[in-house]
């Protein structure tokens, strides 16, 4: 593999934001494979959509376009677009709302160029300090989550790439990880209750989940958050439950990571089992993290075939969602 191959597949496995502003001259310069829209960039559909088209068409490998459009306080894009509900809300109207919200959520993104959507929420929100999760979920009763979580799927999935979030669940604690990093005290057998809306929204059909910040000793010793354990990512949720998917990390800009060097997180989270790292804020930290994932995979830190491997997931989305064909790479 060459220099050049090696830096287009690391391109690929980022997924950076887009400035208030619509400055794409990041998103030219780092040629990701990913890009997320956030309230900053919302407008009216027909703006987006020109915003989207500006995003294909500054990349050379035309990127999945990601967006969270929860319902409730998490849906960045209302001008025009059907105001939903908090899923707790939602979910008291009964299942059948639930599918018929998501097809209508998937079809105006697709509508508008955005081919991902990172939902549901599939936390159990049980912890008494709980501020983060709260009506974004389901439920608190993980049966019911797990059904509202399969449901929605079942009605996104097939126009739209649904990330279920935030493995293995952020329900179970009281510190948000936007600010600090959060701890789940329970065993290992607790944290059942929290995965059963997963294992439900896998067996749906989900294409994607995306990990939390979230440290769980009673599965990875080391107190390391769930996006940098290699316990978690690859023992619990691709060996144990067997997901074949996309997993993207949360922001790897927030709190509960917190280091100056952004790229060592990088390493650690691609090293862990995640494919698609979030750096949804800043480019120079995007910089750090492929110029650090270029010296892991050139130092033998990272295998090439973990990354590889990420890469073939990429592409596999692209295909599946209906971004244009990426040419296969002669290795």
């Amino acid at each position: 593999m060459t220099n050049t191959q090696i830096s287009n597949d690391i391109s690929q496995l980022l997924m950076l934001g887009v400035p208030g502003d619509a400055d794409l001259s990041a998103i030219e310069e780092l040629q990701p494979g990913g890009v997320i829209l956030f309230g900053r960039n919302a407008g009216t559909p027909a703006e987006v959509r020109r915003l989207t088209r500006r995003i294909e068409a500054a990349c050379k490998i035309p990127p999945l376009i990601a967006v969270d459009q929860e319902g409730g306080r998490v849906q960045r894009l209302t001008d025009g677009f059907t105001r939903i509900p908090p899923m707790r809300e939602l979910a008291q109207q009964g299942a059948n709302a639930v599918g018929l919200t998501a097809m209508t959520v998937a079809a105006e993104l697709r509508a508008v160029g955005i081919h991902c959507n990172f939902a549901p929420v599939c936390d159990v929100p049980i912890h008494p300090d709980d501020t983060v999760i709260g009506d974004r979920a389901f439920s608190s009763d993980p049966i019911q989550a797990a059904l509202l979580a399969a449901e929605y799927i079942r009605g996104a999935q097939p126009t739209v790439l649904c990330v279920a979030k935030h493995f293995p669940g952020h329900g179970g604690v009281g510190v948000d990880s936007h600010h600090a990093l959060p701890t789940f005290e329970g065993t290992r057998d607790e944290l059942e209750a929290h995965l059963n809306p997963f294992r439900a929204a896998l067996a749906a059909g989900a294409g994607g989940v995306m990990i939390s910040h979230v440290a769980v000793p009673a599965v990875d010793e080391s107190g390391a958050p769930a996006s940098l354990s290699q316990p978690i990512v690859t023992g619990i949720l691709r060996e144990e439950m067997g997901f074949r998917g996309l997993v993207f990390t949360d922001d790897l800009e927030m709190k509960a990571i917190a280091q100056d060097d952004i790229g060592q997180a990088a390493v650690r989270s691609l090293g862990a089992g995640c494919d698609v790292l979030a750096i949804c804020h800043s480019p120079d930290k995007a910089r750090q993290a492929i110029e650090a994932i270029a010296r892991a995979l050139d130092n033998g830190t990272l295998p090439i075939e973990r990354v590889r491997d990420s890469v073939e997931r990429v592409r596999w989305a692209k295909r599946k969602f209906g971004v244009a064909p990426v040419e296969t790479e002669q290795r």
